[in-house]
């Protein structure tokens, strides 16, 4: 019998010793390191991605380290208790973009154990831990004042790229509404992926066109449609990674597009 035990012991301290743990890794070649690789939703690396480990206790200690050209990272982490996050600076049609990082180990573990923690590149998607935020841009609807349409959230929104996004892909058009009048998604689209877009608009319950302008100022096109992107991230700015259309159920000379 003692025999027996001891022989299970050894076996699951092996194990142990070997194999990933619900905290990171088990202490090995890598304890006391976070190391990972960051790839977008294709396969490919992505270099240059900022990763960080945040301590658990005090956000304001932090240790960072940049993806190689393969997108490989790997940084020493000092004793306690820690967590990953990474993100990813790029430039649009001119503007700039800071964008989140969805990790494959969000949970907390402990630098001596260190951790593999493998990095997406996402374009659509709730970012971890959260059901109200996304990977993907907002858009926010406004009102003319003079449409006679106020229930947005019967507005059917066609979005068409244009070009490639902001990952080098391209789609297919997507049409979408908002949410219910009464909610948080109420005059808005969440998550769509950043890129620059033709946008079309239909009321639902009529299969009216909708006019579309960018903003809150100048004109309709006569088709209704308005080519548009979103803003980059700007401090102190309310409307980050996300864009404005205004919309408008009949033109008039002083707001139509002249041709």
């Amino acid at each position: 019998m003692k025999k027996t035990t001891f022989l299970f012991l050894t076996s699951l301290l092996l194990t142990v010793a070997g194999c990933k743990t619900q905290t990171g890794y088990a202490p090995g070649s890598d304890a006391g390191y976070a190391i990972g690789k960051v790839l977008d939703v294709r396969g490919n690396p992505v270099e240059g991605a900022r990763i960080v480990a945040t301590n658990a206790r005090t956000t304001t200690k932090q240790v960072t380290g940049i993806t190689d050209a393969n997108g490989n990272y790997r940084i020493k982490i000092p004793s306690g208790a820690w967590k990953m996050s990474g993100e990813l600076e790029r430039v649009y049609h001119n503007r700039h973009f800071t964008l989140t990082l969805h990790p494959d180990h969000p949970d907390v573990f402990t630098g001596q154990d260190g951790v593999v923690c493998n990095f997406e590149w996402r374009l659509y998607g709730p970012k971890t831990g959260s059901t109200d935020r996304f990977y993907g841009g907002e858009v926010r609807i406004n009102k003319d004042q003079h449409s006679q349409i106020a229930d947005i959230d019967n507005i059917a929104f066609t979005f068409t790229p244009v070009s490639p996004r902001i990952d080098g892909s391209t789609a297919d058009p997507e049409t979408v509404s908002c949410g219910p009048q009464g909610t948080s998604h109420y005059a808005r689209i969440s998550d769509i992926p950043i890129g620059q877009y033709k946008i079309t608009a239909l009321y639902r319950p009529t299969g009216q066109r909708i006019y579309l302008r960018a903003g809150n100022d100048g004109a309709y096109s006569a088709d209704g449609s308005v080519i548009t992107e979103f803003n980059g991230t700007t401090r102190f700015s309310s409307c980050i990674n996300c864009l404005t259309i205004e919309y408008t159920d009949r033109l008039s000379p002083s707001n139509s597009q002249r041709t």
